[in-house]
């Protein structure tokens, strides 16, 4: 079962219950903000909230933002929802509307796709994109070689194997899952779609819808139940690009 951490105004022992989101029943933890958040007491308390969660069975929960006891939870095998697999599925979709958008048609943009191995999200990405746009770059080693005969023999797409790094560079879209600390990163659309990707300038945007947001509390993690949510199943990839900006 999923956890959902509910921080702020509660009650000053952590107490477990149960709340449903799209009809997806949730092992909720509410706890009160006490006086002294680090004090010795505070933090017996929340190590033993966390161990309750883990005794019921929860590995991933979605904790509220500035949340204070999150390396308690950690230790105790609870980690935040992973929001990475959703960022990587919406970055396609997402790449394309960006560019058109900014009056880029398919025969103009350039899209570039880096990795050190072309992991099976990278993969569909470029597929994706292939059959979208003329001009898409794919440096990711030797892996890439097996795809790009694949899409000139099924589509007859023509990828640019192992572009150097000012192609990188001067293309319009960059989707990174991998670091590149030797690119500029100055690119109209650019994308960390690897651990810790998100923190800068790549950050690929996740949108709670708004009836939805409605429903929870001001503080909650609304990019990790978003990720939950379509993970479960129950919250469709278009509902969700939908609600992100253009």
């Amino acid at each position: 079962m999923l956890g959902y951490i509910i921080y702020g105004d509660g009650p000053k022992r952590p107490e477990l219950g149960e709340r449903r989101l799209l009809g997806v029943p949730f092992l909720t933890l509410s706890m009160g903000q006490p006086p002294r958040p680090h004090g010795p007491l505070a933090r017996r308390r929340a190590l033993l909230a966390a161990r309750q969660m883990r005794e019921r069975g929860v590995r991933s929960a979605v904790f509220p933002v500035d949340f204070p006891y999150t390396a308690l939870f950690l230790g105790q095998g609870i980690c935040p929802v992973d929001t990475l697999p959703l960022r990587r599925a919406l970055a396609a979709p997402l790449t394309r509307r960006k560019l058109e958008s900014m009056g880029l048609g398919p025969t103009q943009a350039v899209v570039a796709v880096s990795a050190q191995r072309l992991i099976r999200e990278a993969e569909d990405a470029v597929r994706s994109l292939a059959l979208s746009f003329r001009y898409v770059l794919l440096s990711a080693g030797d892996s890439g070689e097996i795809l790009a005969r694949e899409l000139r023999r099924e589509y007859g797409i023509s990828l640019l194997l192992d572009p150097a790094r000012d192609q990188l560079d001067r293309a319009d879209a960059l989707l990174l899952y991998a670091p590149r600390p030797d690119l500029a990163g100055d690119n109209a659309v650019l994308w960390g779609l690897y651990p810790g990707g998100e923190l800068g300038r790549g950050r690929l945007p996740l949108v709670l819808p708004a009836a939805l947001a409605e429903q929870v509390e001001p503080n909650c993690g609304q990019e990790q139940l978003t990720a939950a949510l379509y993970a479960l199943g129950v919250l469709p990839l278009e509902a969700v690009l939908a609600e992100i900006p253009s």
